[in-house]
């Protein structure tokens, strides 16, 4: 029995920053299977061709039935790939149930320590939810994005963990907005689960700062680093997760395009690693799959918060 589950959806455009995220999982989760529902065929063209011991590649038309392919039809593909992250992660719990935990992982996670620190906390909880904890000049997304951030939904595979991921599920397939809908508190696929733990049994919001940690948390931490761990305000960081990152070049990077990072420890100890691992995937890719040309922005096309330069 493996330790851990892990589903994941990957489009081309976000095959590098998967790669870095697997590469993170290689070094730190230990006994894991890494579950990888391919958005495109061009993804899965990729991925098939490369030797990953731990990860299990699942095309997109082997799981679409009547109402995903409506969904499909109503909504952009953007907001289709969050419909799929519950549909994918209950796949999971049903059809692969040898596990003793579970988790979504968005692709633009990256681990920088072991994740079964995240399922210590409370080992025998069905569900797993990280809040935003966010920082001051982020409180006000609250009444947009809502409490817990989706990038990771951790659970055990039992009655309560199924009956939720499932709801989660139907509720994105019946509606998944693109854009916020305050009025309706929705955002995309995030706010179904904000009711989890007033709903659901055994809910565990979990405590490290170092899960999910983000551009909008980050600003209350100190960040620093000893004997090769990153901290948190002397906590170690378990994830970081890079929304809003562009990739513009195998060099090129926005950090974020809607917000500017001024703490230099966050950028030279949790950005610039990471950029070196995205930075290598993107040259494995070039070198062996040529033909493979998505995952890239135009530098005019994204907004000039953060320009970021790998090696200058």
């Amino acid at each position: 029995m493996d330790a851990f589950h892990f589903a994941t959806v990957v489009s081309k455009d976000h095959l590098y920053k998967f790669l870095a995220m697997n590469s993170s999982l290689m070094e730190n989760a230990g006994d894991y299977k890494l579950y990888v529902l391919c958005a495109d065929d061009e993804v899965y063209g990729v991925l098939r061709a490369i030797p990953f011991k731990n990860i299990v590649l699942i095309q997109l038309k082997d799981i679409e039935d009547e109402a995903l392919l409506e969904a499909r039809s109503n909504r952009l593909f953007h907001a289709y790939c969050w419909t799929l992250k519950p549909v994918f992660l209950h796949h999971v719990l049903q059809f692969y149930p040898d596990a003793h935990y579970f988790a979504h992982l968005d692709a633009d996670l990256f681990f920088f320590s072991d994740p079964a620190a995240i399922f210590a906390e409370k080992p025998d909880a069905s569900l797993y939810l990280t809040h935003h904890r966010n920082a001051k000049d982020f409180e006000h997304f609250y009444s947009i994005t809502g409490v817990y951030n989706t990038g990771f939904v951790g659970c055990r595979r039992d009655s309560t963990s199924l009956a939720a991921v499932e709801e989660w599920a139907e509720k994105c397939i019946a509606h998944c907005p693109i854009k916020e809908e305050p009025e309706r508190k929705l955002f995309g696929d995030q706010r179904y689960v904000e009711d989890w733990p007033e709903k659901y049994n055994n809910v565990h919001v979990v405590v490290s700062i170092g899960a999910n940690a983000a551009l909008w948390n980050i600003a209350n931490y100190s960040v620093s680093r000893k004997g090769g761990q990153v901290l948190l305000n002397d906590v170690p960081l378990i994830f970081y997760h890079f929304s809003g990152l562009s990739v513009i070049s195998r060099y090129e990077f926005n950090l974020c395009w809607y917000y500017h990072i001024g703490d230099e420890n966050v950028v030279s100890l949790i950005y610039h690693p990471y950029l070196e691992r995205l930075s290598a995937a993107i040259g494995g890719v070039q070198e062996f799959f040529p033909w493979f040309s998505w995952g890239f922005s135009d530098r005019k096309s994204v907004p000039d918060t953060h320009y970021y330069v790998l090696g200058a």
